[in-house]
């Protein structure tokens, strides 16, 4: 059984048995193997720049409509970070569209609707398709810890064990940010 979510969970009350995590984790009574970081790219789509123009640098994002993934509020706004050469610059993405479900996110990017920030892992293959483009590709985008969890109190079985060297394979070991 496979539960995709945005929430945290309480493994050993909800019956979870690996959890895939992206962020800090705070202390818990979870084995946790790093996985490689989550890094995060701004694209749009070739129809959307050739209209609105090529982003050069992060607070170019100000003129665009950006596609915002989660639920903002005016007092707990978006942010996204952009690095380069060392100098940390932070844009807060406004546009039309917010979702809390990526696929949503992804066609709206496809379709020209603005500049997404996602999963650099998925908006590679949507780049090599020509799908999108990645915009401010000199700057490097968020990365988050992400991690793979186990609780310690329950029994590893052999289809425990085999699931997580599984995504240690598949999302490579942590590494650092």
């Amino acid at each position: 059984e496979l539960t995709l979510n945005d929430r945290m969970v309480d493994p050993i009350e909800e019956g979870f048995e690996v959890i895939v995590r992206i962020g800090e984790l705070a202390d818990s009574s979870l084995i946790a193997w790093p996985l490689r970081p989550y890094r995060l790219i701004a694209c749009a789509s070739p129809t959307y720049v050739a209209r609105e123009g090529f982003p050069e640098k992060p607070s170019d994002l100000a003129h665009h409509a950006c596609l915002v993934y989660g639920e903002w509020t005016p007092t707990v706004p978006c942010r996204w970070l952009f690095q380069r050469e060392g100098q940390s610059e932070e844009v807060r993405p406004t546009g039309r569209f917010r979702a809390n479900d990526w696929k949503a996110l992804l066609h709206a990017a496809i379709e020209g609707y603005g500049v997404t920030l996602g999963p650099a892992d998925v908006l590679d293959k949507e780049i090599e398709a020509g799908r999108l483009v990645q915009v401010l590709p000199e700057y490097q985008g968020p990365a988050r810890p992400m991690h793979v969890l186990v609780p310690a109190a329950r029994r590893q079985t052999v289809k425990i064990r085999c699931f997580v060297e599984a995504l240690r394979e598949a999302f490579g070991e942590g590494l650092g940010l």
